[in-house]
């Protein structure tokens, strides 16, 4: 099976015949100007992978997702999208309206069900955005949207006239003697704090529920979160198992 998941930042494509295993190549997303990879242009061996068809296709960028479809279209690629009755089949919810419950908190949610019937889950993915979301009583509770690091370091680089913009950097200090080191230490530590706190918010509803971190930030985060189950492939198993129906 080919996946295509779309995110803000980066774009996957996987195999799998297992829905465990994945050979994955990581693109960047590209902007809203600019058109979809050229599938002939891509690296062996994903030009033959994407001829065997059909590809499906899912993710968080519509302008990303459409330029997708229309090149794997002019290649003759079929294309399929995952069925939302699948994922309110398997993850019951109240969220209004359903359709923008995002794709990525989707995939993720309907992992942790699937994989985990009978466990509560607190599903964090730490991405381009940080999304707390509590799986429970076997249904999605709801969750918690936050800006991502790289996101929030660029909040205080555009919002100010003399901080710098940063990218994330290894361990932060606890107390930064610097400006960059200050800045670094305050973003990451205000969004462990964060995460730390709705998880003792959402186990006074679901005590039992288990932590489950994903994401491309997730390593930041695990010395924060020493009981999380870091699944780095969690989204594309949720997608491979909405794929299937």
């Amino acid at each position: 099976m080919i996946l295509i998941a779309i995110g803000n930042t980066h774009t996957l494509l996987a195999e799998s015949s297992d829905g465990k295993h994945f050979a994955t190549l990581r693109l960047p997303t590209p902007p809203a100007t600019a058109h979809a990879p050229d599938p002939d242009q891509l690296p062996a061996p994903w030009p033959e992978k994407l001829r065997q068809g059909p590809a499906f296709l899912g993710g968080v960028v519509p302008h990303s997702a459409q330029a997708w479809a229309q090149a794997l279209g002019r290649w003759g690629i079929p294309v399929r999208e995952p069925d939302p009755a699948v994922f309110q089949r398997h993850v019951p919810h109240a969220y209004t309206p359903a359709a923008s419950l995002g794709f990525d908190r989707r995939c993720c949610l309907l992992a942790a069900a699937l994989d985990y019937p009978h466990q509560d889950s607190i599903v964090i993915d730490a991405g381009t955005a940080i999304t707390i979301d509590l799986y429970a009583q076997g249904r999605f509770q709801g969750g918690r949207i936050l800006p991502g690091l790289r996101m929030s370091l660029l909040a205080l680089a555009r919002g100010t006239a003399l901080l710098p913009d940063l990218c994330p950097d290894g361990e932060p200090p606890l107390l930064g003697n610097d400006t960059a080191a200050s800045i670094r230490s305050g973003v990451q530590h205000m969004l462990a704090s964060a995460l730390q706190g709705a998880i003792t918010q959402y186990r006074q509803r679901a005590p039992q529920a288990q932590i489950i971190l994903t994401g491309g930030d997730a390593p930041r985060f695990l010395s924060a979160l020493p009981s999380a189950q870091h699944l780095p492939q969690l989204l594309l198993r949720g997608f491979y198992l909405w794929a299937q129906g």
